[in-house]
Formats: structure tokens, sequence, C-alpha cells
């Protein structure tokens, strides 16, 4: 019995034994082996870091004039994690940001987010909401008042087509491959115009802090700081002066249109929109563009309202925000000067060559009868007659003629239309621009798919092109680079907005200013013919003669054609394109109005009076 006992004794010592043997095993695995690998997890857990918003660059007209700039302003930023579960301080942040709580906690569930990230709830705070909150921070847990930047536009919204505007990153551009992992939510990115093209170079570098946290994660204190960078700053080709001018310009034009009314009627002219252009000839830098009409860049400074994007988006308000000047339209006769030169240099007709305009053409039968504006006719001209006069019927014959020739195997008209830049993006660095459209066999095709019988290209669709109707599509944008190019004898600039890049020291950045040009090769010869027919379009007896009379184009020399485009179900649009001095062309300058009526009456005094400041007649 007492051995049995001892045996069974000896057992419980020896499992006792055991289990402390296994337990110090354990600890010294864990505090020895390990100890290392917890206290590096341990060290990860215990900081976080937060970023801090860098200013945008500026952006500065070509004289040096400061156009757009960061400013720092008041916001209110949270963290969900720690405010959701506190209704006091929720009901405080309502009344003090006139905000509904209700408002407030879907922003809070909204957030996916980790204790130390946080969401902007209100920005643009004035002084007594920003002492209000900082008084209150013992109730308001997780909340803070932090500067962020918003742009200020100093010209209000002279060029805000130009500039574009910026807005909060969304979900979806946070996701996407565009943007990469130093956006985060909240960030002020550029949306539209410069400030979406130039992105990359205009954003700054993020500053940071790294915070110490609780095991709850929550900020402790302060470990390390590093400051933000400002962004790149732009300097433009624009001259801010010359870009009031235009927009004011413009602006009166259309006004003064729309006190007119169509011949023979009562009904005035809409003219709803319009857009100006105005090229250095020399090197293709933009030195103004506008648009018609316009909207303040600055109502999206820190996230524009319902009511405001309503309006912006309202087509009864002709959509403010489009950029007419990039957009596509049907050209009417300023597109003549492809087809002249398409003519001259395919043989179609010679510099002496004459076509008798009698005011019907029947060239593609007695059923397909084609007028020209002059019911009267214009009697027999030469090429420079059809470009003075803009006669349809002269370039009815062309057109045809290119037909004809090797049975328009080789769509000559689109050839050279395409050759001049038509149907391609200029290239110009801003978003969303038009490439138009060149019209040819395989594009009527694929168009009109669905419906077999308008699926061939018929003589009449050249026809029709060949006066810039049909459908033939081009920009203002892209018709100032055809006229520059003609301007130049075939040196074709790739049109461009800013000038040069700077970093915040004022160093050039690198590879900033590329000026790209390419030659298409125009003949010298064909291109004095055609010029000489724009300077008779500007001269007494050309279809811009009275917009032109009492410019003294005896000493400076406009070359320039109207042109007025049908389109179907509006009233016809209004063209002008035009550069000078002929002999040392140094402007070009194109006005489009939409639904305006005749260029030569309307689009083309825009245009004389930009000349007028630009040669400084008003000042003599």
């Amino acid at each position: 019995m007492n051995s049995n006992i001892r045996i069974r004794f000896k057992i419980v010592i020896y499992f006792i034994m055991g289990i402390l043997i296994a337990i110090l095993l354990r600890l010294y695995f864990l505090q020895v082996i390990s100890g290392q690998i917890y206290a590096e997890m341990v060290s990860e857990n215990i900081t976080r870091t937060t970023e801090v918003a860098a200013p945008r660059g500026n952006i500065y007209d070509r004289d040096g004039r400061l156009l757009v700039k960061s400013t720092p302003v008041y916001a209110v930023v949270v963290q969900p994690h720690i405010l959701i579960e506190d209704e006091e301080a929720i009901g405080l942040l309502q009344d003090y940001l006139d905000m509904p709580a209700g408002e407030i906690r879907e922003r809070l569930e909204e957030a996916d987010i980790s204790y130390l990230e946080r969401v902007i709830l209100k920005t643009g705070l004035d002084m007594p909401t920003v002492i209000k909150i900082k008084e209150s921070s013992n109730v308001l847990p997780g909340v803070e008042v932090v500067d962020i930047y918003l742009r200020k536009y100093n010209y209000g919204v002279l060029a805000s087509h130009i500039f574009g505007y910026t807005g909060e990153i969304d979900e979806e551009r946070l996701e996407s491959e565009s943007y990469g992992p130093e956006y985060s939510a909240g960030d002020q990115i550029g949306l539209t115009g410069l400030e979406e093209e130039y992105e990359n170079v205009l954003r700054g570098e993020k500053g940071g802090k790294v915070y110490e946290v609780d095991p709850a994660g929550r900020p402790v204190r302060i470990i390390e700081e590093k400051l933000p960078v400002s962004g790149n700053n732009l300097y433009l080709t624009i001259d801010i002066e010359l870009q009031k001018v235009t927009e004011e310009t413009l602006y009166n034009g259309i006004m003064e249109v729309r006190e007119k009314t169509l011949s023979d009627s009562e009904e005035h002219y809409n003219a709803p929109a319009g857009a100006a252009v105005v090229l250095d000839a020399r090197n293709g830098e933009v030195l103004s563009m506008a648009s018609f009409p316009t909207y303040n860049p600055e109502i999206f400074s820190g996230g524009i309202s319902g009511k405001d994007w309503a309006y912006l988006n309202d087509p009864e308000n002709y959509l403010p925000l489009n950029n007419r000047a990039v957009m596509s339209y049907a050209p009417g006769s300023i597109f003549k000067v492809v087809t002249a030169y398409a003519g001259l240099y395919e043989e179609i007709i010679g510099e002496y060559s004459t076509i008798t305009c009698r005011g019907t053409w029947y060239g593609l039968g007695n059923d397909f009868p084609k007028a020209c504006w002059k019911k009267s006719g214009h009697g027999s001209l030469n090429i420079r007659g059809g470009i003075k006069n803009s006669c349809d019927i002269f370039f009815y014959e062309l057109g045809y003629g290119l037909f004809l020739k090797l049975d328009n195997m080789e769509e000559l008209l689109q050839k050279h239309s395409r050759n001049f830049g038509l149907g391609s993006k200029t290239g110009i660095d801003l978003p969303f621009e038009d490439a138009g459209v060149v019209p040819d066999r395989e594009w009527k095709a694929e168009y009109f798919a669905n419906s077999v019988e308008y699926t061939v290209w018929f003589p009449g669709d050249t026809v029709n092109m060949a006066i810039g109707q049909g459908d033939i599509l081009v920009t203002p944008l892209q018709m100032a680079v055809v006229y520059s190019t003609v301007a130049n004898r075939g040196i074709q600039y790739e049109p461009h907005i800013v000038k040069e890049i700077k970093d915040p020291y004022g160093n050039p950045y690198p590879g900033s200013v590329i000026e790209n040009y390419r030659d298409i090769e125009l003949n010298d010869y064909y291109v004095d013919i055609l010029e000489d027919g724009f300077e008779m379009v500007t001269s007494p007896g050309g279809t811009a003669a009275n917009a032109f009379r009492n410019f003294p184009t005896d000493q400076i020399p406009i070359a320039g054609k109207t042109g007025t485009a049908e389109v179907y179900g509006s009233q016809d649009s209004a063209w002008f394109a035009s550069y000078g001095p002929i002999g040392n062309p140094e402007y070009v300058i194109i006005v489009m109005l939409e639904e305006a009526g005749g260029g030569g009456s309307n689009a083309a005094p825009i245009a004389e009076k930009i000349y007028r400041y630009l040669f400084g007649l008003d000042q003599r």
C-alpha cells in the first residue's frame, strides 16, 4: 500500500515537473527567441503617419502677372472612428458648422479608413467658427481645424476655360491607375483645363506627421514632421490683357448680334454661344482663347453647391462649362482654303482658269440643282475672285473636279484636309479637345451601318464638303492652325498655352518647353494666289469689306475668309478666319458664333476690333 502511494506521488511530482518545464520552455521561447520579433511588431504598431497638404503651383501670364494661386483656408477635419460614437460632439458640430447632423453621420459612416485618417467636413471656415471649435477641443474628440489650399483666381471669370477648375478627388479617380498612391481622400486635384492637363506638374509634394499612438490607434504625440513642398509654376503664352479684350469683344459682339433680325424676318438671331482664338503666327503660341458663355472657376473651390452645378449643366443656360474653341462645328466657307489649295495642287484649275456662276449649278444633273449664296450669280470668276466673293458654285466645280479625278479613288479633298491637320487633334495642352471629322467612304459606311442606303459616297458628298458643309466638322482652334499654316507657307506649329514651367525656387523644370512643328510642304506659288484672294476679302468689294472699312488695310493688310455654315434645325453659324499683316504675319484670329448668320456681317467685326487692339490703332 505504501509502495503504491509512493509510486502515485512520484507520478504526480513528475507530472507537475513536466508542466513546469513546458511553461519554462514556452516562456523562454516567447521572451528570448520571439522577443525581437514581437518588439519589432510593437514598434510598428505604436506609430502612424498623417499627410499635410501642399499648395499647388501658381499660374502666370506671359508677362509674369499672377493669374491663379493657392490660398490657405481653414477646414474642419475629423477622425470618423472616434467622432461617430460621440453624439454630443456631432451635435456641437451641427451648430458650429450649420450642417445637419444626419449629413455629418452619413459622411462618417461612409468613411472606410483607419483611426489616423481624416475626413474633411467643411472648408472655408470663418474665424469665429475656428475659435469655437478650438475652444471646444476637449469635448470634440477626433476633430481638428487645419489649413488646406484652395484656388484663388485673380482675374475672376477671365480665361476660365483655359485654367479649368479644381475639386476634391473622387473614389473612381482614387482607384484608377492614373492617380498613384500619393493621392488620398480629400486631396484637391485639377478636373478640367490646365489644372487637369498639368496635374502632375502643379501638385505639390505633401508633408507629413508621424504620431505615436495608443493600442487603440489614437494619437498620443508627434514624433516626426515633414514640411510640404509647393508645386511647380506655369508661365503661359496668354496675355491676360489681350484675353480680357478678346472676351469682352466676343461678348459685346454676341449681344449686338442678338439685337439683329434674320433677313426678311422679324426673328432675332439666337447667338447663344461663340469662341475666338488668337495665335502668334510665328510659333503657335495661344495669345488668347475665349469661349462664351463662361463661368467663374472659383465657385468650385471648396466644393460647388448643387444649385450652381445644376445651373452650369442646364442646356437652357447654353452649358457654360464647354470650351467652344476646341469643340467641333460645320465650318462653312472658311473651309474653302483647303478646297482652293487642293484644286490648284491637283490641277483641277489654274491661276487664270475661270468658272461662271449663274446662281444655280446643275453639275450633278438637273434633278440635283445647287444654289450659290448670291442668287443672281457672280458671273465669270478666277480663283482669286472665287475666294473674294466666296462663290459657292466656283467651289462646287472644284469639289466635283476633285471627285472625278482618278474616280475619287484617292479621295483627294480628304487627303488635303488631313494634310492640313483636320480630322486630328491639334495637340494643344488642354483636355477634351475634339478631333473633328473628315468624312470619307469608310467613315460613311461605318456611320450609317444600320442604314445601308446611306453608306455609299456620292459625288454630292464631295461637292458639299468642298464648301464646308455636309459632314465635315472642325474646331475653331483647328482652323486657326490651318490659316497659320498658310501664313507660314507650310510650317505648321503645334498650338500651346504653357510657355515655361519653373519649380518653386524659380529654376526651369526639365524638358518643360518643347516647340513642336512640321512642314507640310505647301507650294508657295499656290499659297500666294490664295493670299491674294484673302486680301481681297477685307478690301472694298470683299465679303468682309464692311467690317474692315475703317481699318487701315493699306498699311496693315489682313488676309481673311468669311464663312456661313448651315446647321440642320438651327440658324446659321457665323465664322471669320484671318491672319495679318500679309507679308509678315504676326497674328491669326478665328471667330465662330453659333446661330449668328453671316460671317462677314457678324463674326468679322469681332476680329477687326481685336486687330485694332493688337496694333494699337485706338491709342493713336
